[in-house]
């Protein structure tokens, strides 16, 4: 069992304690337990196992087998009487919870007969699926019956080592950001179970239940975190949408707080939060580009039009290319416009010089090579003494500028 590793490797901790409190405060008197924090509902059992020292000594050991109890509440209690610090007592406690309920969730397992058919398979894995469900909520009432709130010993560690997890709740004290994941377990799980029950194809009333639940997941939120801190997590799970739809804000000059109110705005886009419970209906493209327009819309009365040219700017993988490249250089933020825009300028004329109907094969060759002269002196002029770094890495742009159609596989440096 996890719980008898973690009991022997606790067993170090325990005593120190009770070495540190024998040595602070003399001895501990017998029957007396640490307080309980005033949201535990654990009971303090009649007689709580003492051991007295003897002033100016360390304290005994204590044998672990008078601290473990099958009743969980005498064992909390134990662990209180030694010293043992409420984080500990918790996350022992817990770990012993998992390891009895993971026990029983390996109980009836499931087998399929070579001659049963999909849907029976899926008949029997669904049923199995609602008693695992059901172990899990009676762990979860348990722990909470104990502790007097939810708590998954797992939830610490996703929080602790992932990293996107960690970014949206980080700025959560660790325990509040572990019973948010518990929370969030909890209601995702319901809302598998009611795609499952409807085979993953969604009717109306199927939205509706699940639109319920996620109201449920809020309320409870709102019971966990005071108003500040809910819309601060709310606000860090809609930044989703930004790297969902791949915006950046490269080159760009935002507040803290312009950015935070663009990612409010986005929300009558596409709400992230509550996508996870309640999926979308597909949109027509002709929806999409009217949401996406209207988001941009709300963008540019933000950012006003002049940063929102910067906005739309930074969209462009090649301004990004450049600016990375200027970055790089450590050259100003300048230079890699100057680039962009003479770039972008070339392409335009060289299309045009391509399409030019009244243009010779001759004159049409004789344009671009003076497009080419005139771009490259003046991305030079941008870059100075970078220019050669440039022809060699993202500047190669350069040598297909003056090239007719059918001859890009030649030279690239101009």
């Amino acid at each position: 069992m996890r719980s008898s590793f973690l009991a022997i490797s606790m067993m170090g901790n325990l005593v120190l304690v009770a070495v540190f409190l024998a040595v602070r405060h003399g001895s501990m008197p017998p029957g007396t337990a640490a307080p309980a924090p005033a949201t535990s509902t654990a009971a303090t059992p009649k007689t709580a196992p003492a051991w007295p020292a003897t002033k100016g000594t360390p304290a005994p050991v204590v044998p672990w087998r008078l601290i473990a109890s099958a009743d969980y509440r005498q064992y909390i209690a134990n662990l209180r009487a030694v010293g043992c610090p409420e984080w500990l007592v918790r996350d022992i406690i817990v770990a012993d919870i998992d390891d009895l309920y993971e026990q029983k969730s390996r109980t009836d397992p499931v087998y399929f007969a070579p001659w049963q058919g999909a849907d029976q398979r899926r008949k029997t894995a669904r049923s199995r699926s609602v008693k695992l469900d059901a172990l899990r909520q009676e762990k979860r009432a348990l722990v909470k019956s104990l502790l007097g709130y939810e708590w998954e010993n797992y939830g610490e560690e996703v929080w602790n080592q992932d990293l996107p997890t960690s970014l949206t709740l980080g700025f959560l004290p660790d325990d509040k950001a572990a019973q948010v994941l518990s929370l969030k377990d909890q209601y995702t799980e319901a809302a598998q179970n009611i795609r499952e029950d409807a085979n993953f194809i969604l009717i109306d009333d199927d939205r509706a239940r699940l639109q319920s639940l996620y109201d449920g997941f809020e309320s409870d939120l709102s019971q966990l975190l005071d108003a500040s801190g809910l819309d601060e997590l709310q606000l860090r799970a809609q930044e989703g949408f930004l790297t969902a739809n791949d915006i950046h804000f490269d080159g760009v000059t935002i507040s803290d707080a312009e950015l935070r109110e663009l990612v409010r705005m986005s929300k009558a886009c596409h709400d992230v939060g509550r996508s996870d419970f309640v999926p979308d209906h597909p949109l027509s493209e002709t929806e999409q580009a009217s949401r996406q327009a209207a988001f941009e819309a709300q963008v540019k009365s933000l950012l006003g039009p002049q940063r929102f040219a910067d906005y739309q700017r930074a969209q462009d993988p090649g301004f990004r290319e450049i600016l990375a490249f200027s970055q790089q250089y450590n050259l100003p933020q300048n230079a890699a416009i100057a680039v962009y825009d003479s770039r972008r300028n070339a392409s335009e004329q060289a299309d045009e010089i391509q399409k030019d109907g009244s243009l010779s094969a001759g004159e049409r060759t004789s344009a671009l090579m003076v497009l080419k002269a005139a771009t490259a002196n003046a991305v030079s002029t941008a870059l100075g003494g970078s220019y050669q770094d440039y022809l060699q890495g993202p500047g190669q742009w350069l040598g297909a500028l003056a090239q007719p159609p059918g001859t890009q596989n030649e030279s690239q440096t101009p």
